[in-house]
């Protein structure tokens, strides 16, 4: 000990009462000078943080007992070891606040290659308008690409507020702003928040977090809300994690549900126009078996040319043409299941497929709530709620591309859907005029429960189309334009998704 008060004693003079302090037995320091404590450096809206001050700066707000820390090793570990982790064979890693700034200003500048080069390799980075974070830099760059193609370019944000002192963490405080119709510069609402960001080794950033004020404010209501949570939190315990809540098949659970409402409506209920299945006339079905024979209209192309392998029955042309029309939607969804990232989920898609093109909905709605199965966890509850920065298997994999026979269905599918709106209009002229076409049609969906649930089932389909082709990759072009959109999606073929998976 009288050795340890000798070398203390001798420390340089610029070491000052901080390292003595924190030299001395029992590590006592003044609580008015704190080491290793964070500066901050405020910034006026709008303008850029001086790279080069901000160095000056840090030259001079070195703590001392920084200082103390090399003379005096075996007194603080923790800080060599900090101190040893941002230096590398080539030199010293940037400090985590030289990255940070780097990353805003190159943002700032729309420089999305240049913000991309500051993250790892195995980045995890949570904005947490998002429910899940995104894992990996290939992920983070579908984010950042998306953010260039959609966010304007004079959107920048303004640092407020900086930690410095600490070389692998930093903390920031901001708020957006953008260039209002004066040039004059004006504060985006709802948009102030903070972040916190860690390097790694070469001092690029491996873990960030962003938290963004809440457009809608709760006020008192929350703290009333926390009260009255609290103790389900209690009851469920580490379940209550939402990494363990994910798991459960809600979504799932919610599909099936929308399956037995349809079919108990579609198959079974008497409260629906026509009759429930069980009830369906001959006539109805000798119906349904002529347009079965006529499927696509193949059969009467051949009964055009004198060839007749199977009757040719004629029904009214806008019967046959729902009846096609909505097989011809049915048909392109299989490229669409392949293509689909969460089809994996489902291995035996092909049988449902098939049963869509007899009956339709009876069967797409099987391979929604199959999909909408959760994965099991990749890590336990505890690994995906300590935010160690180590990337957990994201919950919805990236757009995969079409098969290569995409364009195949969708041209077919084209085809017939054009043929079919032109027969609905134009062919058996014995059918009557546009206004006579267009009695028949509404008479049939008010009486003909087989017909009815054609209706339904497009009306479906062209949500299914949205949400799965989404799920692909497809631009909203495609996704929103009912049955047309999806046969010029799938005539593009194999190409790169439109953009990242909504």
């Amino acid at each position: 000990m009288a050795a340890l008060q000798r070398l203390t004693a001798r420390a340089p003079a610029g070491l000052g009462p901080t390292a003595a302090a924190a030299a001395a037995p029992g590590g006592a320091r003044p609580q008015q000078q704190q080491p290793l404590q964070r500066r901050r450096q405020r910034q006026q809206p709008g303008v850029a943080l001086p790279v080069a001050q901000a160095a000056r700066q840090r030259s001079h707000m070195l703590p001392r007992a920084q200082a103390a820390g090399r003379l005096l090793p075996w007194l603080f570990p923790k800080q060599q070891e900090e101190e040893a982790v941002v230096r590398t064979a080539g030199g010293a890693a940037p400090a985590a606040a030289d990255t940070v700034r780097a990353y805003y200003d190159r943002y700032n500048a729309r420089d999305i290659d240049g913000v991309l080069d500051l993250m790892a390799e195995d980045v995890y980075y949570h904005d947490m308008i998002y429910e899940d974070a995104f894992c990996g830099l290939p992920e983070l760059t579908a984010y950042f690409k998306k953010v260039e193609a959609l966010i304007p370019d004079d959107v920048r944000f303004v640092v407020e507020d900086l930690t410095e002192g600490d070389p692998r963490r930093c903390g920031v405080r901001w708020h957006v702003e953008l260039t209002d119709d004066r040039g004059q510069s004006v504060e985006f609402p709802f948009s102030r928040g903070v972040s916190f960001y860690e390097v790694n080794d070469q001092g690029k950033i491996i873990y960030a977090r962003d938290c963004v004020e809440p457009a809608l404010k709760p006020g008192s209501s929350a703290l009333g809300g926390i009260g009255v949570i609290a103790p389900l939190v209690r009851k469920l315990g580490p379940n209550a994690n939402p990494a363990v809540l994910k798991t459960l098949p809600i979504a799932s659970g919610l599909m099936w549900a929308f399956y037995a409402g349809y079919f108990l409506l579609v198959m079974l209920s008497t409260a629906a126009p026509g009759l429930p299945a069980w009830q369906t006339p001959p006539e109805t079905l000798q119906t349904v078996l002529n347009e079965s024979y006529n499927y696509f209209y193949i059969n009467i192309g051949l009964a055009q040319l004198g060839l007749n392998p199977v009757p040719c029955i004629a029904e009214h042309p806008v019967s046959e043409a729902l009846f096609n029309f909505v097989n011809a939607w049915s048909l392109m969804f299989w490229p669409v299941m392949v293509a689909d990232p969460l089809g994996r989920r489902v291995p035996n898609k092909f049988p449902i497929w098939v049963g869509t093109q007899f009956l339709t909905n009876v069967f797409l709605p099987i391979y929604l709530a199959l999909r909408l199965r959760p994965d099991p966890p990749a890590a336990s509850a505890d690994d995906a709620s300590s935010g160690s920065g180590s990337a957990a298997a994201p919950a919805q994999a990236p757009p995969t591309a079409l098969p290569s026979y995409a364009p195949i269905f969708g041209g077919v599918a084209l085809a017939v859907g054009a043929v079919s709106v032109w027969w609905a209009l134009e062919a058996r002229p014995e059918a009557g005029d546009l206004a006579a076409r267009w009695a028949y049609f509404s008479g049939l969906l008010a009486s003909s429960r087989v017909d009815w649930a054609f209706g339904v089932d497009a009306s479906l389909y062209a949500v299914w189309q949205a949400w799965l082709l989404g799920a692909a990759g497809a631009a909203p072009l495609y996704r929103f334009v009912p049955f047309f959109g999806m046969a010029a999606w799938l005539l593009r073929g194999s190409e790169q998704p439109d953009e990242p998976a909504a």
